[in-house]
């Protein structure tokens, strides 16, 4: 029950009409001025509430500190405060703070207070660095200001000067745990305003350090101006921070999918009423804004430690005659040494020493970086200067600087076109500029040995390793486009040819642009095995160089993109089409090897083991197992079905004598469990007599006990047995793995004869406020059918935002139009959870009748929406 305000004195009462005034105007969309605004709020209830508490008998200064100190207040941001006094603490003091305070405890405000005298602030803050970071931010709010004076210059005097280098030392190891405990905020799909690397604390950092060095004597780094910029840069992300404590309802600082519409909304990048397209782009062009915001805050933040603060390296020699290295970085000798030819050098010396270069030779460049650029554009000695800095060992080190000077893009414009573009989903981790910037080091990784053994190996065969490093720069810049791989090559090709590269590099270069998602596509999405698969990659990348190159491409591009992209089962099947493709071309033969004989060559493998099986049960199980199975699994995988089998039936016929009705049987399920071919995975072969709905059943079982389906294989035998084989994700920490398949194997036997209904299990559980899908952003599901991709399936793909038992609800629907699903395969496409099912009709071939299909597609469009 809320509290009548009569307790309240004058100045609460009219905080708390001007506070709700201010939230009000906020939800409305005018948060530019709000954290100003709600820290002149506060400020002004201090000064009234001093003047209502009359006269003191002592002399004080009142002082906020910390984000209140900053004038930065955020609707969730704590409000400390500091009652400073000379020599001692009198004892009235306590009263005067409760009632400075208890009115705003009563508005429910979120208070930290200290009541202390200027050489308590002094000792502590020497023990403490967090009370002197506190208190860099002090600022005087009421009372004596002579007591504030005095504080100033003992804090100069005594902490400062003396604790300053301990201090940004203790800075610098707290930025290691940052980025371990919050990450870079400058390149991640929900980035931490306040704590991330770019975040607000960056800022901060930047002008307690700045302020350090002046009380030290020591000279600035940064210019008035480019610490005006800064705080340019720190007020957007508050602004931001101010609108997702808004939108959250809450103090939250992490830019979650699901916040960020509602967030981009109160900035005015996106219309209330826009459609949901209105709205992505909305929300792109707003995480541009704010990446490039944090991405220049972390660039003066790391610029102040390296150059004010730097930390003792063994000397380091430089070639060129104009340049110079030092622990602050490479630099010009003179502003004359500054031309084209010299900034590239430069460049490539921080690529090669792994030392960036100074803020004032960066300076030097930013100010006219199409100058420099003109000297440099469309000449061959410029495309090898960049090859040779992004295939260095520190080649991220001269990228970074090469980005903040506004130097490659005035080189290469095209790069400019989508450096700073994002796309709004739990996909892609970086905007396009840093993602092709990664792909680049994770490629010149490979080059140097420093990455696994198999990349390593396969890197050490490329002839031209240019090729490369140079697709893994064009392969994204035509992102903007619809077809961003043929626009690609197509910006690669004209590109090249201005810089005069010999066409047959062009040509190898433009080629693996146009063809960098083969591989990854075919992969997730196709049934490796088909033969057929293999033989058309093969096909396209004709050679045993280019599919190393392509691999490779592919690789660091799924590297760079995010852990939805690469991750061990994703490696493991790049790995299994990189090989097959591989042998192909070994063989020097495209085309794709004969079924028949593969599958007699099988079943012979098969009869020649030692099985222990009844010779004529073994045979019967031959017959009856579809030919896709000799295709896909080798001789002792198939004598280990048949062997699962056998206990199926067995315990099948136990059940019928058990339960001698028309549910005996029905509920027996087997699960054998093995380690999955990628780390962290497991294989799981459940066996059961076939029926409608089986394999939305396991799925949703599966589901159920907080496992992700990976794949799922299924072979449906003639003789009415179903042996289904399942990819998955390890089971919940604090779950005994056999614990976890014994529950499955349960729910499934209770799904089977109706005791468990697994879609209203599935939906209590998305809704337990225990549970938590993936928050990834509320996108329009696709359904697409394609007869072409294979000769016996018809493949159908449905995209959407992923959630908690979306197979089972994609199966489920399929069943109810009687169709049979021999493959599935979950993968993402553009930022959506995407379940690929290899399909037949009821009598076994492809759905062609386009009336069907249009059925198919809309239940199915109408499932994933739900």
């Amino acid at each position: 029950m809320t509290q009548p305000d009569s307790h309240l004195p004058e100045s609460a009462k009219r905080l708390k009409a001007a506070r709700l005034a201010l939230w009000e105007r906020a939800k409305e969309g005018s948060v530019g001025g709000f954290a100003w605004e709600h820290t002149h709020l506060v400020d002004g209830y201090f000064g009234e509430r001093v003047l209502e508490a009359g006269k003191q008998p002592f002399s004080f200064a009142l002082v906020a500190v910390g984000g209140y100190g900053r004038g930065r207040l955020c609707p969730g941001s704590d409000i400390d405060v500091l009652l400073l006094f000379k020599r001692r603490i009198p004892r009235a003091a306590e009263a005067f703070v409760k009632a400075l305070l208890f009115p705003l405890w009563d508005l429910n405000l979120d208070l930290g207070h200290g009541v202390r005298t200027i050489s308590d602030c002094t000792s502590l803050a020497k023990k403490d660095f967090q009370v002197l970071a506190s208190l860099l931010d002090a600022r005087p709010l009421a009372g004596d200001a002579e007591v504030f004076h005095a504080f100033r210059d003992a804090f100069d005097k005594k902490v400062l000067k003396k604790r300053g280098h301990d201090f940004a030392e203790s800075l610098r190891a707290h930025n290691v745990t940052r980025a371990d405990q919050y990450g870079d905020s400058t390149g991640m799909l929900e980035p931490e305003l306040k704590n991330g690397l770019g975040g607000l604390r960056d800022g901060q950092q930047v002008f307690w350090l700045s302020r350090v060095m002046s009380a030290m004597g020591e000279k600035p780094v940064f210019l008035p101006e480019e610490l005006a910029r800064l705080r340019e840069d720190q007020a957007f992300v508050n602004r931001v921070r101010t609108a997702l404590h808004l939108s959250a309802g809450r103090k939250n600082d992490r830019l979650f999918f699901d916040l960020q519409p509602p967030t981009a909304r109160l900035m005015g990048f996106a219309a209330r009423d826009g459609s949901p397209k209105d709205t992505g782009r909305g929300v792109e062009f707003f995480l541009s804004r704010l990446h490039q915001a944090m991405t220049r805050i972390k660039a003066m933040r790391e610029t102040l430690f390296q150059e004010g603060f730097p930390q003792s390296a063994a000397p380091v020699a430089v070639a060129a005659p104009n340049l110079g290295a030092g622990p602050r970085g490479i630099y010009f000798k003179s502003q004359s040494a500054v031309s084209p030819d010299n900034v590239l050098t430069a460049f490539s010396e921080s690529a090669r020493t792994g030392l960036p270069l100074t803020w004032r030779a960066r300076r030097l460049i930013r100010q006219y970086p199409g100058r420099y650029a003109s000297g440099l554009i469309d000449r061959p000695e410029t495309l090898n200067s960049l090859v040779e800095i992004f295939t260095s060992e520190h080649a991220d080190v001269a990228c970074d600087g090469l980005l903040e000077t506004r130097l490659l893009p005035a080189i290469f414009p095209e790069f400019g076109d989508v450096e700073h573009l994002i796309q709004f989903n739990d996909y892609h981790v970086h905007p396009v500029g840093r993602h092709t910037l990664e792909t680049i080091s994770r490629m010149s990784g490979f080059l140097h040995g420093n990455s696994e053994p198999w990349a390593v190996e396969i890197a050490s065969t490329i002839k031209a390793p240019e090729v490369l490093i140079l697709a893994g720069f064009f392969h994204d810049l035509g992102k903007d486009e619809p077809d961003h791989s043929i626009a690609g090559g197509s910006i690669a090709r004209e590109v090249l040819t201005r810089f005069g590269m010999p066409m047959e590099q062009i040509d190898d270069v433009a080629f693996l642009v146009e063809q960098h998602l083969l591989i990854p596509k075919a992969a997730t999405r196709r049934d490796l095995s088909d033969e057929r698969v293999a033989a058309e990659v093969a096909g396209v990348v004709g050679s045993l160089e280019r599919l190393n190159m392509l691999y490779l491409l592919s690789v660091a591009d799924s590297m760079a993109t995010g852990p939805r992209a690469w991750n061990n089962w994703t490696k493991s099947l790049f790995a299994e089409l990189y090989f097959k493709v591989r042998h192909l071309l070994d063989q020097g033969s495209l085309a794709a090897p004969d079924g028949t004989r593969r599958l007699k060559t099988v079943r012979g493998e098969v009869l020649a083991l030692e099985h222990g099986l009844d010779p004529e049960f073994l045979d019967a199980a031959l017959n009856a197992m579809p030919p896709r199975a000799f295709l896909a699994l080798d001789a002792e995988t198939l004598v280990a079905h048949a062997r699962q089998v056998k206990k199926l039936w067995d315990a099948v016929a136990q059940d019928r004598i058990r339960k001698p009705s028309r549910i005996a049987g029905k509920g027996v399920n087997l699960i054998e469990v093995a380690p999955g071919r990628a780390s962290g995975t497991y294989q799981l072969t459940i066996a059961a007599l076939d029926q409608p709905g089986l394999f939305a059943t396991l799925a949703g079982a599966i589901s159920l006990h907080g496992l992700s389906i990976l794949a799922a294989d299924l072979f449906t035998w003639k003789d009415g047995t179903a042996v289904d084989v399942f990819t998955v994700t390890s089971p919940p920490e604090n779950l005994y793995p056999d614990e976890v398949w014994a529950r499955i194997s349960r729910s499934i036997s209770y799904a089977m004869v109706d005791k468990l209904d697994i879609a209203s299990r599935l939906e209590d559980r998305r809704k337990s406020p225990l549970h938590k899908d993936r928050h990834g952003p509320k996108l329009k599901p696709i359904v697409s059918v394609d007869n072409d991709s294979s000769d016996f399936y018809t493949l159908i793909e449905v995209a959407a935002t992923d959630r908690t038992g979306f197979l089972f609800d994609m199966a489920r629907t399929l069943a109810a139009h009687r169709v049979s699903i021999h493959l599935a395969k979950i993968t993402t496409i553009k930022g959506r959870a995407a379940d690929i099912f290899h399909v037949r009709d009821e009598v076994g071939g492809k759905i062609t009748d386009q009336e069907r299909l249009s059925d198919i597609r809309k239940d199915l469009l109408a499932a994933a929406e739900a």
